[in-house]
């Protein structure tokens, strides 16, 4: 009898941890949403507002269509942002981030692709990083339950019979 009691003031307390670390989850993914989604916004305005100078930065890439891609990619960071800011289509965007953030590296950054594995902290370093490991968390675990896809995703495919 005393072991059943023990038993269920532990499981309670082990339920209760997993409740708390669910919120905190769930809390830590909105404020990546937030902080990173609106820098990406930030970001992608800046693109479009300095067109000119991202083209040329693009052309000594080697890029094709460098203003065309200055703009696009300029509009990828503006609606990934926004998206991943409401939280509305998070994981598409999400992907779509995560393929750019590639590109970037890629591209503009191959000496820290390149070096991933000998030297971390120079792929840790370039400007990418943070925005492809925000995109990527968002893309494993979704946005949290603070999103509209989470409500969106509740009401059309989550309900559960009882």
């Amino acid at each position: 009898m005393e072991d059943n009691v023990e038993r269920g003031a532990w499981s309670r307390l082990y339920c209760g941890i997993v409740r708390g670390e669910r919120f905190l989850g769930n809390f830590l993914l909105l404020i990546i949403r937030l902080y990173w989604g609106g820098l990406l916004v930030l970001a992608g305005l800046g693109k479009i507002m300095n067109a000119e100078g991202v083209a040329d930065f693009f052309a000594s890439l080697g890029l094709p269509a460098p203003m065309f891609m200055a703009y696009f990619i300029g509009i990828v960071e503006i609606v990934g942002g926004a998206s991943l800011f409401i939280g509305l289509f998070s994981r598409l965007f999400s992907i779509m981030l995560v393929i750019l953030f590639f590109a970037a590296y890629a591209t503009a950054h191959q000496e820290a692709l390149i070096s991933f594995f000998t030297n971390p902290n120079l792929f840790i370093m370039e400007s990418p990083f943070l925005y492809l490991y925000a995109s990527l968390i968002v893309m494993c675990f979704g946005p949290g339950f603070v999103s509209i896809d989470y409500w969106i995703g509740k009401r059309l495919c989550c309900k559960r019979s009882h």
